[in-house]
């Protein structure tokens, strides 16, 4: 029964971390496309949020590139307001900048959080085999019946 206990201990501690390394792996190959609307919105407010602009200065940056006039930017970001439809001049911008944002909002080693999290994990399923053996080791003997100690070799090696 105890060594069923410890394996699925162990076995628990090893799906979360097959778990935790397939989920990294889905997120970093996950791209979101510029075509979705949703992620060009989405890229635009991480455009604000990491160079502390507005998205008004985003639109009159990126209308400056395409020299649009001021009042067809004002129109296109009345629009965006209004229905979330981002013009074609504010997408490129986005398009074009967006390798930049990712590295600026993610930090340059984008790595480095998940080589800290895999060894948390990592950590975190030694704790529990080190736990789970030291209770089966010297915790058990102390508290389990001299019969059923004797029955079963429940002790320290």
């Amino acid at each position: 029964m105890i060594n069923f206990i410890i394996d699925a201990i162990g076995s628990v501690c090893a799906v979360m971390l097959v778990w935790y390394m397939v989920r990294a792996f889905v997120r970093k190959t996950q791209t979101k496309s510029l075509d979705d609307p949703n992620a060009t919105d989405d890229y635009l407010q991480l455009i604000t949020q990491v160079t502390g602009i507005s998205a008004y200065d985003t639109f009159c940056k990126s209308a400056q590139e395409w020299r649009i006039s001021a009042d067809r930017m004002e129109q296109d970001f009345r629009r965006y307001l209004s229905s979330q439809s981002v013009p074609f001049y504010v997408q490129d911008f986005v398009r074009k900048s967006k390798r930049h944002i990712e590295q600026v909002y993610r930090g340059k080693g984008s790595s480095f959080t998940d080589k800290r999290l895999l060894l948390f994990y990592s950590v975190l399923m030694v704790l529990f085999w080190g736990g789970a053996v030291f209770v089966c080791f010297y915790v058990f003997p102390y508290i389990w019946p001299e019969e059923l100690r004797t029955t079963i070799h429940l002790g320290p090696p």
